[in-house]
């Protein structure tokens, strides 16, 4: 896992600290080699002691939560894929906002949208939307 690049740098880490704990070097010599704070190993060490895996990812932060989940994108791929109209942000947003009660900018579906189909997990027709949208953005700034 220490090595292993799916893992957050965070958590490799700290699989890296204990690796080094379980051959035998000391907490010292650890903090030294990783160059953090011997209470930082201290504190990786006891995580693991307490709980285990769970202990090598990170704590849950503060901040707002999100707004929209996976399904509420989800459900906009499948407008754009069953109504052969396309969609502009600003339509998606308003179909979000009566169908799923979420409340979604423009602008922020048009982000969604655009993460998704660069990774690949959007549908085709989510990214003739998007390009579709690039193409009127240009248009307007000419």
């Amino acid at each position: 896992m220490s090595h292993n690049q799916n893992f957050p740098e965070r958590t490799r880490k700290r699989a890296e600290v204990l690796r080094l704990s379980a051959k035998g070097w000391s907490v010292n010599k650890i903090a030294s080699w990783m160059n953090c704070a011997p209470n930082t190993v201290r504190n990786t060490i006891q995580r693991w002691i307490l709980k285990g895996y769970e202990g090598l990812g990170d704590a849950p932060r503060s901040g707002r939560k999100p707004t929209w989940t996976e399904e509420d994108i989800e459900y906009l791929e499948i407008c754009c894929d069953l109504h052969p109209r396309t969609y502009n942000s600003k339509q998606l947003s308003e179909v979000l906002k009566k169908q799923r009660q979420v409340k979604l900018s423009p602008e922020r579906i048009r982000k969604i949208l655009k993460k998704r189909a660069e990774n690949g997990s959007g549908q085709k027709r989510v990214q003739e939307c998007t390009q579709n949208q690039r193409k009127k953005k240009l248009k307007k700034q000419i």
